[in-house]
């Protein structure tokens, strides 16, 4: 494997980041995010995307708002639907689980309207 999945990883860290969410109009929700980070993944070799998924899902059940429903965005907008329904799981056991999945929600809707097949 010729990856340094050091490098990707903070490349990809950078790209939930990068624009901040809530910054400007276009990136109200994390649209810009969401985007970018589908195009990195669709950019990336099969094991690179595995690494990728990887680090989603597990982003996917953060306590960190912003970085869980746009993880669920960008796995909805994969076509990672167990995925998505194990983070519903996780925000289930959370104590403030209906904000997590009225976010989740935001995060699919998102990637329904921003992301083409």
């Amino acid at each position: 494997m010729d990856t340094d999945y050091r490098i990707l990883e903070e490349d990809i860290l950078r790209l939930y980041r990068e624009p901040i969410v809530g910054a400007n109009y276009n990136n109200t929700y994390g649209e810009e995010n969401l985007i970018n980070l589908v195009n990195k993944y669709r950019s990336l070799s099969p094991e690179e995307m595995k690494f990728m998924q990887e680090l989603v899902t597990g982003y996917s059940q953060s306590p960190d708002l912003a970085s869980s429903y746009v993880s669920v965005g960008v796995l909805h907008a994969l076509g990672f639907s167990q995925q998505v329904e194990e983070a519903y799981a996780w925000a289930q056991t959370q104590d403030n689980s209906g904000h997590f999945t009225s976010h989740f929600d935001i995060g699919k809707s998102l990637a329904d309207h921003f992301i083409s097949g």
